[in-house]
């Protein structure tokens, strides 16, 4: 113990006044950026428990709101004069666009086969009816020959380019 203490009167005993007081000074910085990382640490753990606490607060909030909306129907547009008369000369009322969205099934009043693969089919407007069973839909595939002449076109093209 004595040859320790020795050792660092030694040490400081070499060194002149600035080198001393530089020393220090660098412990002193050392204990401040330490404490200050302290400081910060402990508050964020305080900032994190009070964000739980609002956290739970606002999940009461937003019950309390969504059995409001439930509860609640939201009060009829009221438009102004503009709006009225654009309603009125609009092709489709709103209504209407509502009315239609509830249809599910559309009937066709014609179809047409394009090349043999694409199908163009004219929509009656007329007759929309609430589909309450999904169709099945048909894929329509190319047969093998123009596959083959696809893909040799898709090769030669592939050639040609590189």
């Amino acid at each position: 113990m004595k040859q320790i203490l020795k050792d660092i009167i030694g040490f400081t005993s070499a060194l002149n006044k600035i080198d001393l007081l530089l020393y220090f000074a660098v412990l002193v910085l050392i204990i401040l950026v330490v404490s200050l990382i302290y400081i910060i640490k402990t508050s964020d753990e305080e900032e994190i428990e009070l964000e739980r606490e609002n956290h739970l607060d606002n999940e009461d909030d937003l019950q309390s709101i969504v059995t409001n909306l439930e509860n609640n129907h939201l009060p009829a547009l009221e438009l102004t004069d503009y709006e009225a008369e654009q309603e009125a000369r609009a092709i489709i009322s709103y209504n209407e666009l509502l009315e239609k969205n509830k249809m599910g099934q559309i009937r066709y009043e014609e179809s047409k086969t394009n090349n043999d693969e694409v199908s163009i089919k004219k929509i009656d407007l007329g007759h929309l009816t609430v589909d309450t069973q999904k169709q099945q839909k048909n894929v329509v595939f190319l047969n093998y020959e123009r596959e083959e002449e696809f893909l040799k076109n898709l090769q030669a093209l592939n050639k040609i380019l590189n």
